[in-house]
């Protein structure tokens, strides 16, 4: 019996192994596909990060672990069409496997088409997979036409995108660095150097579940200017977004407003809306901070209803809280070594997150981080209830 129970847990392992070896890319082998060189590439990393939670260091600590193997296969027919297929891999193991099962922090909340899926379980363990890139691009000329599986990027902030209405994620959620995608359609025109519009659709199995949207850019002076309108599920949408510089600092920014398709109303029209400025020094010192205003949001919000770090954020609230304040002070310590402070504080109650990274570039292919997500606040705050966790992270990119 001891033996049947153990086999499970061996076939993941063996499965994440087998499937981070390598494969060469074209015919020379070169994993980047250019024109006349490689028809098609492969590429992607396996990641081992184990993290340790509390709330008071004398007492329980929660261990936990995540194997994260990621796939990504590309081909290039001709210069004017390509495809693209990602995968994702991950072992959990540890104290919070039952949670990440009840919460639904692995539902594919973006598809239409579910490609997630369990392969095996127990009480402490989970092996998941789930293709969160499939998509077909065909370009002709100024038009570029993508369907299937994709990321449609239209966020201009570096923290909050009220703009990024069709696939939003979570500012916590720091080991997803290719961040999710949504199944839809999206045609883009290119009308010059300077300015682009484009439609995209992504289906729902009702209507309340539909995104439908249309965007245009264009350069003003030294500003990059978007609009947006659409129907984003139950609402009515209307967006614009900047990015541009205030003498040498970088400003950017979005404002999204959601009103209710059933009934226009202004009173109950939602407001998402960022602001962000950043500056470089010469000697590579990096500021940066921003605000964000959600105004359905609380201004008495508890961590233990929030659900902050597990639930599936959306352009329309992208905070549980009225306001909040981030700050970022980063360096290149030398060209293998960056340390990165972050904090986010809800103004209203006083709580506040601590984010302290540090990334080691061992080598070409091999990166190791430790870092913390710090939460401080009295008990029915909004981060009061989180506690401390701290990663650390091995990483080997192929």
């Amino acid at each position: 019996m001891k033996q049947h129970k153990s086999k499970p847990l061996v076939l993941m392992v063996l499965l994440l192994l087998c499937s981070s070896i390598p494969v060469l890319a074209g015919e020379n082998g070169d994993s980047t596909a250019t024109a006349g060189v490689s028809h098609w590439s492969f590429g992607g990393y396996i990641k081992d990060l184990q993290s340790v939670q509390f709330t008071d260091i004398s007492k329980h600590w929660g261990l936990d672990n995540i194997i994260h193997n990621r796939e990504d296969l590309r081909w290039f027919p001709n210069s004017k069409l390509k495809f693209h297929i990602g995968l994702r891999n991950r072992l959990f193991y540890g104290e919070s496997v039952p949670l990440y099962s009840a919460s639904g922090y692995l539902d594919d909340n973006n598809a239409f088409i579910n490609l997630s899926k369990t392969i095996a379980k127990g009480q402490s363990y989970l092996l998941h997979t789930n293709i969160d890139r499939a998509l077909v691009d065909y370009t002709q000329g100024k038009w570029e036409l993508t369907l299937g599986r994709q990321r449609i990027n239209w966020g201009l902030n570096m923290v909050w995108n009220p703009n990024d209405i069709f696939n939003a994620y979570s500012y916590f959620d720091f080991d997803y660095e290719e961040r999710p995608g949504t199944d839809a359609v999206r045609l883009q025109y290119y009308i010059n150097s300077t300015s682009s519009a484009e439609l995209a659709y992504r289906p729902g199995k009702s209507p309340d579940d539909m995104i439908a949207a249309a965007l245009y850019r264009n350069t003003i002076g030294s500003y990059d200017i978007q609009v947006l309108a659409g129907w984003v599920q139950t609402d009515y949408v209307l967006g614009a977004g900047w990015s541009g510089v205030i003498g040498k600092a970088g400003f950017n920014g979005e404002i999204s407003a959601f009103s209710p398709r059933s009934n226009i109303d202004l009173s109950k029209t939602v407001v998402s809306a960022s602001a962000g400025i950043n500056y470089t020094f010469p000697n590579s010192l990096y500021l940066h901070a921003a605000y964000l205003l959600n105004s359905s949001g609380l201004t008495k919000a508890d961590s233990t209803t929030a659900g902050l770090l597990l639930s599936q954020v959306s352009a329309k609230s992208l905070s549980p809280a009225r306001h909040s304040i981030f700050a970022e002070v980063a360096y290149q310590v030398t060209p293998l070594i960056r340390t990165d402070l972050s904090a986010i504080a809800d103004p209203s109650d006083g709580s506040f997150f601590v984010g302290p990274f540090i990334i080691l570039s061992v080598s070409n292919t091999v990166e190791f981080l430790a870092a913390g997500q710090l939460f401080f606040g009295d008990t029915n705050s909004l981060y009061g209830n989180y506690g401390r966790v701290i990663f650390l992270r091995l990483k080997w990119s192929f």
